[in-house]
């Protein structure tokens, strides 16, 4: 699969699992780091649009912490998923996602770096 960023369709390179970590920035509350696997995949009939399942790992195997829908936008190459809680907001370039979630006072609660994970 080609890296995103490096073929004619991006789009379809966001698709598939994504796995790094998410460091928490709020050192004084219930925030604990994160080892993290994410599964992308695109929403039927929604031009642009993507799923989000976040897991956390725990002792070897994936927790689901929830799924969520997001926006890709090409010119910006960011996904961006809005949800109750707060914001995930990456930057997409080649196999690499760079992202925070910020709370909704705008508190960046983590960050989160991802590697594309090669079926």
């Amino acid at each position: 699969m080609p890296a995103f960023g490096q073929s004619g369709n991006d789009e379809a390179a966001l698709v598939g699992d994504w796995r790094g970590e998410s460091v928490c920035q709020a050192r004084d509350s219930a925030c604990q780091d994160e080892d993290s696997l994410y599964h992308v995949d695109k929403l039927a009939g929604k031009p642009h649009w993507f799923s989000l399942r976040a897991d956390k790992i725990v002792q070897g195997k994936p927790v689901t912490m929830g799924t969520v829908d997001c926006l890709h936008d090409a010119g910006k190459n960011t996904l961006t998923c809005e949800f109750a809680r707060g914001v995930f907001q990456f930057a997409v370039t080649g196999n690499k996602m760079q992202g925070t979630m910020t709370l909704p006072d705008k508190t960046v609660w983590r960050k989160i770096s991802l590697t594309r994970v090669e079926p």
